[in-house]
Parts: C-alpha cells; sequence; structure tokens
C-alpha cells in the first residue's frame, strides 16, 4: 500500500493575533496566495479588521517598504506596477477587466482606480462609477449620484474626482454639476428658497460627494462659481483635497478648482500669471501632486519673458516649470515658481507623471529620465523602455503610451 494515502495535509494553525502580524508584513500579491493555505487563513484574510490591519502597517512602513509607480497604457488598456528605484523592476502586470467599460474616465488614488461612463458620449453619459481595485481584481458600482442626471446640452460642464481620505481611512468621489441656465431652474437649488433659482444664483453647482466607508452621497449647493469651462479628463486628490483646470472667459485665464471635503468649500485660484501670458497649449493643462500640495507644469519654450536674457545662446529651448499651490488655508492659497528646468534637445517637454519622490518624469529618445528637485539635473531613470515608441518621440502632438502614477498597494475591497 502505497505510503502517500497515509499522509495528511498539514495544519498551521497558529493564534489567530500572530498570524494576523505574520501577514500584514507581506506585499498583496503574497497575502492574495496565502489565502490557498487553509480555510482559516482565508477567511481571517478578507475580514475587514484585517484589511484595515495590513493598510495601517504598509503606511507606517513606506519609508522603509519600496515605494511603486502605477504605469497606465493606453493602449492595450492595461496597467503595470513597477518599483519606484533605479532597477524599477516589475511587481506586476494588470489586465484591465472586460466587466468594466473601456476608454473610460479613470482615476487612481492610494491604491484603488475609479472608473466612470459619465463623461462617454458613444454610452450616453451613463452615470455609472466603478470603485476597482487592481491587485486584488475585486470592484464595486457605487449607488446613483444623487445629482439630477442632466443631459449634456443641459449643463455648462460637469468634473469628478477620487481620493483617499488617511484620517478616516476611506476613499471619497466628487461629482460637480453646473447646469446650464435653461435646465437649473427644473432642479431644486437647495438650501436656497427661490422659484428661479438660476436667476438669482446665475453662477450656482450641485456637488455630490460619495463615501466608499458609508457606501452613502450627501448633497450640497454652492454659488458664485465663475467657472465658465472645465478640463474634465483630469483631475488630482490631494490632502482631503480634490483639484480641477478650469476657465473663466470674463477674465480669459485658466483657474484651478478646488472643493476641499473637510469643509465642504467649493472655490478657485487662478494660474500663475506667467503661465497664463505665455503658455500655448491651453487646451492641455497639466496639474499634478506634489507632496501634500498640487503642482501647475508649464511645458515648452521660455515662460519667464521677464526675467530672459537675450544674449542667451539658449534662447527659445525647451523649459519646464514647476509652480506649487501654497498657504495653509483655501482663502490664502498662491502659487509660488518651485523651480524651472532647462531641457537638452533630445528631451520630449511632456509630463508623463511624477515619482513619489515628487520628480517629473519626462522622456528622452526611448528611455525616461526623472529631473532632481534640488540639483535640478535631469537623470536617467528607466532605460530602453520599449513601450516609448520613437514616434512619440519625434512627433510633435502625439499622445504618450502611458501615463505615471505614484502607487500603493492595498487590500481594499477584498471583501466585496
Amino acid at each position: 500500500m502505497s505510503l502517500s494515502k497515509h499522509r495528511s495535509i498539514p495544519s498551521y494553525d497558529f493564534p489567530e493575533a500572530i498570524l494576523s502580524e505574520i501577514l500584514k508584513r507581506l506585499p498583496v500579491k503574497y497575502v492574495l496566495r496565502c489565502q490557498a493555505v487553509q480555510k482559516s487563513w482565508y477567511h481571517l484574510i478578507k475580514t475587514p479588521m484585517f484589511i484595515s490591519l495590513h493598510c495601517i502597517y504598509h503606511k507606517m512602513t513606506a519609508h522603509v517598504n519600496p515605494k511603486y509607480l502605477l504605469f497606465n497604457y493606453r493602449s492595450p488598456r492595461l496597467y503595470t506596477v513597477r518599483s519606484d528605484d533605479a532597477q524599477s523592476e516589475e511587481y506586476c502586470t494588470i489586465v484591465y477587466p472586460l466587466d468594466l467599460p473601456p476608454n473610460a474616465w479613470s482615476a487612481q488614488s492610494n491604491g484603488l482606480i475609479c472608473v466612470s461612463t459619465m463623461f462617454d458620449e458613444a454610452l450616453g453619459y451613463s452615470p455609472k462609477i466603478y470603485i476597482w481595485n487592481p491587485l486584488v481584481q475585486k470592484f464595486k458600482i457605487a449607488p446613483e449620484s444623487p445629482l439630477p442626471r442632466f443631459s449634456f446640452e443641459e449643463t455648462n460642464w460637469k468634473a469628478l474626482a477620487f481620493g483617499f481620505l488617511p484620517e478616516i481611512n476611506d476613499y471619497v468621489v466628487v461629482h460637480v454639476v453646473k447646469p446650464s441656465s435653461t435646465s437649473a431652474p427644473e432642479y431644486d437649488f437647495e438650501p436656497y428658497s427661490t422659484e428661479d433659482p438660476y436667476e438669482q444664483y446665475p453662477h450656482s453647482v450641485m456637488i455630490g460627494v460619495y463615501s466608499l466607508n458609508t457606501n452613502s452621497w450627501k448633497k450640497i449647493c454652492q454659488d458664485k462659481v465663475f467657472v465658465d469651462h472645465m478640463c474634465t479628463n483630469k483631475s488630482v486628490f490631494v490632502n482631503g483635497i480634490a483639484f480641477w483646470v478650469g476657465y473663466n472667459c470674463d477674465m480669459q485665464c485658466q483657474l484651478v478648482m478646488f472643493f476641499d471635503t473637510k469643509t465642504n468649500i467649493l472655490g478657485h485660484v487662478t494660474v500663475p500669471s506667467l503661465a497664463i501670458c505665455h503658455f500655448r497649449q491651453l487646451e492641455r493643462p497639466l496639474i499634478l501632486p506634489f507632496g501634500q500640495s498640487v503642482a501647475y507644469f508649464v511645458e515648452g519654450d521660455v515662460t519667464d519673458w521677464d526675467d530672459y536674457d537675450y544674449e542667451d545662446d539658449d534662447y527659445g529651448s525647451p523649459h519646464l516649470d514647476i509652480w506649487v499651490l501654497k498657504g495653509e488655508m483655501i482663502n490664502e492659497l498662491s502659487w509660488e515658481k518651485k523651480m524651472c528646468f532647462r531641457l537638452s534637445e533630445n528631451v520630449r517637454a511632456r509630463v508623463l507623471g511624477t515619482r513619489n519622490n515628487g520628480e517629473p518624469i519626462l522622456a528622452k529618445s526611448n528611455n525616461l529620465i526623472s529631473c532632481n528637485l534640488d540639483t535640478l539635473e535631469p537623470h536617467d531613470f528607466i532605460e530602453s523602455c520599449d513601450r516609448l515608441t520613437p514616434r512619440y518621440h519625434h512627433k510633435e502632438g502625439s499622445r504618450p503610451p502611458f501615463v505615471i502614477h505614484p502607487f500603493v498597494e492595498t487590500l481594499k475591497l477584498l471583501d466585496v
């Protein structure tokens, strides 16, 4: 008789407290493998208590553990997570789920990605919002926004933002809509009690805020929002505040609009004056997280003409200016010019993303470089990046094959 028939499956019955202390130290992909060891491990790992414990541990040890970057490839739609260091080794590759709509609006924060069809004309501007964890391959559909389902013609603009609130360990979606003058009177603009709210408040907006923890929305309304147009495909969420780039027709300038989820106040600040005057590509504004603030990137030729020396041999060479939003209170926000990089001719003056330390990432031939914020010098970051084709580098106006964001791993939504 074979001895294999008498072998028993080993049991790893550690006390739950000790097992939790061991498993919380593992990266997400190894925790997921541990689910298959035995049923008791599987059930422990899926508990909200362990998911929270794992998140807190990795947040507190982020300065020791390697940090990651998320490469979002536009075509085909997939994601690659790489370590944010000189080796930039691949941590994992994530295929976009077939259940989520392709080419939809998306934003990522603290390991989760928000996807919405709200701006997709082919899908009829459907209000669906999905919250997806790419590492655990789980997603949930948020309840429909409480804001009225305006058609595209009934709005001046609408905007979305997605972000993480570390103080309460929650994720939020911010949905802002500015109705047009013909549609606004048909809806209730709380808390105002007027028969024609748009006539009394011609710059009113409606705001919905979704909480992942409570799986519910709250509705807010505010007037005196002087933003006529909005760049809907780009948003930034930093320190509990959502940011977008808009445009004011009367002032003929760009604005950075923000919504503070702590105070429920919507406001705006004009972009740096030099950027307004000399930034040629107003249709492609770029704002990115910068530490606990937000940075406005001005890409192109010389921008600071007042300080420019016309006898300089580098006249017209590509530059990258970085302006950072400063101020403790939202009514005291202002821009500070952080730095100006002068780029060599073979560097494409378009930021593809930022590293965890805030360094902007750019393309140099088939390589990626990042700019040191202390020395103001570019240095090699990733060599021989096969998806960064020469066609993108040499053809002006072509879109980059991917965008890059700092990324942290989380087990959130594993219990969905």
